[in-house]
């Protein structure tokens, strides 16, 4: 009877452990995603996902998956993007995918529950070659290539918006790179990506906004 009861005890331990791991929720975003790559779909030892399209404008509808340890694939060639390892804590990410110079993505995992990045704040990554710095408000950030960083704006104007700027470091100077407003949003986080243009070989960025749900009044 007693052993019974542990087999029945471990089964549960097992099958709640595997909802709660099947329960993680990705959510996507890429700097650029060529029309070659088509749809993707993410691979674990034992899962794989419906396929999707990666955006560039918006993030991914959530994509559950049943480990922490998983690929993203092409669908069509089944061709291997990048290598995904998720934090140990946490069961809800967003994926900011960038392009490799090897080929696929390299990216970048941000625990969509971070208490260091709320609604209203901006994630900014840095995927250029040269050093980038800007303001939103009276808040300032600088980031070298290969950097990011959330932050949250600060000095809003009474009329409900924040001067921005951003520039480029370069060697004989700090050369503007954008001035503008952004209105204030409360439920809003947004996700800015420095990158070479592949046109113009010259820095430039692109703004991707996510609205967030209220929580709920207790």
């Amino acid at each position: 009877m007693l052993r019974y009861l542990l087999t029945l005890f471990c089964l549960g331990t097992i099958a709640a452990t595997a909802q709660e791991k099947g329960n993680i929720s990705l959510r996507f975003v890429a700097e650029r995603a060529p029309a070659v790559i088509g749809q993707v779909n993410l691979i674990t030892a034992e899962t794989k996902s419906a396929p999707f399209a990666l955006p560039t404008n918006n993030l991914s509808a959530p994509v559950k998956v049943a480990a922490r340890a998983l690929t993203l694939n092409t669908v069509e060639k089944n061709l291997e993007l990048c290598k995904i390892i998720l934090p140990e804590n946490g069961n809800d990410f967003v994926i900011l995918l960038l392009p490799n110079p090897k080929g696929g993505y390299i990216h970048t995992v941000i625990p969509a529950k971070d208490a260091s990045f709320r609604p209203g704040d901006v994630y900014f990554y840095n995927h250029s070659d040269k050093t980038v710095l800007g303001f939103v408000g009276k808040a300032t950030f600088i980031l070298p290539p290969g950097q990011g960083k959330a932050l949250r704006p600060a000095g809003a104007k009474a009329e409900g918006y924040y001067e921005v700027g951003f520039g480029v470091r370069e060697a004989g100077g700090d050369r503007p790179l954008s001035s503008s407003r952004w209105p204030v949003e409360k439920q809003i986080r947004s996700y800015v990506f420095f990158f070479v243009n592949p046109q113009s070989k010259a820095v430039d960025f692109r703004a991707v906004d996510e609205f967030v749900e209220p929580e709920p009044t207790p």
